[in-house]
């Protein structure tokens, strides 16, 4: 009797594998696996979104001539992302008490759609209009024509603080407090391009916990005291149970104490973050710890680290965030 049972199901194997073997040859496939997907839905084999090392994507046409120009007068350019949709870049300078930046989004074919200009310099009125001058005609000559960008350049010297400037490319909105210009606008008919919504997995009661235990006094911030009169400081913004969605951190102090100080706030706070970006970020922001300024869209984050040395009295401060872009 078993080896009648045995037979039973060999041959029940043997007919099924026949089967099997026939619907083969007759054409029949296994299913294809469909592209790989993220959690979100989204395929992991869609473009990079460029900028994980404030570098830049490919760009023709009026960005790409935009983006030579502003870089050959100084400033620093990256994606916060470029994909085959557009893209979204920002040209960052920094110039003794100057600051300025250029950010625009383009089409893939180049045309800018958006922009938006800012420049400061709360020591000197004429180098931050001069500044905000110069980036309006390396991105407006090409982009809004000569005679549109004369107009701006009009409506800037009558002082007012605020108004809007109307042009054949787009309607502007112009704010003008002497030490700092900014100029936002959108190309008319075109919609802004999307930015990506970005928290890291960490919550700011996890941080808050972190540091606590590296001796850090949290209120509402967390902070330590350096030297005799200095600070490191780690600051944090998230709504209440999500991810952080803004982090900084800071030292001030002599100068020798923020050399120190502002390197240990950075590996404590990035010790208790957790995320994709993490090790990006990091990564970035230790290889510009050299006392100077910088902005840079990295990994689909903004990045600032902004430095002020002083003989006797140094701050420094590093800012991560995710992009905001209203014109």
């Amino acid at each position: 009797m078993p080896l009648l049972i045995g037979g039973g199901v060999v041959g029940i194997v043997l007919i099924g594998l026949l089967i099997f073997l026939g619907v083969k040859a007759l054409g029949g496939d296994e299913p294809e696996s469909g592209p790989t997907t993220s959690p979100s839905g989204e395929p992991t084999s869609s473009p990079s979104n460029g900028g994980d090392n404030g570098t830049l994507g490919n760009a023709t046409g009026q960005a790409k001539t935009a983006t030579e120009k502003l870089q050959g007068s100084g400033y620093q350019c990256s994606d916060l992302f470029n994909t085959g949709q557009g893209a979204h870049r920002g040209c960052f300078k920094y110039d003794g008490p100057t600051e300025a930046e250029a950010v625009f989004q383009f089409q893939p074919d180049g045309t800018i759609i958006g922009v938006l200009l800012k420049s400061q310099n709360e020591d000197n009125v004429n180098n931050a209009a001069v500044t905000f001058d110069a980036a309006l005609q390396a991105i407006g000559n090409d982009t809004f024509g000569g005679d549109q960008v004369k107009k701006i350049q009009d409506a800037v010297k009558t002082g007012q603080k605020s108004q809007k400037v109307g042009s054949t490319w787009g309607e502007f909105e112009l704010r003008n407090d002497g030490d700092d210009l900014q100029l936002s606008g959108g190309k008319s008919g075109a919609d802004s391009l999307d930015l990506p919504r970005k928290s890291f997995d960490t919550t700011e009661a996890q941080l808050i916990a972190a540091l606590k235990t590296k001796k850090y006094v949290c209120t509402t911030s967390c902070s330590k005291q350096v030297g005799k009169y200095g600070s490191q400081r780690v600051y944090s913004y998230a709504s209440k149970g999500e991810g952080i969605r803004s982090l900084e951190m800071s030292a001030s102090g002599d100068p020798e104490d923020v050399k120190a100080a502002l390197p240990a706030a950075v590996n404590d706070a990035f010790a208790a973050m957790k995320g994709e970006d993490v090790a990006a970020l990091k990564s970035y922001v230790q290889a510009h710890n050299d006392g100077k300024s910088y902005s840079a869209y990295v990994a689909g984050w903004r990045v600032e680290i902004i430095a002020n040395n002083e003989d006797s009295y140094s701050s420094s401060r590093i800012s991560i965030s995710y992009e905001t872009f209203y014109v």
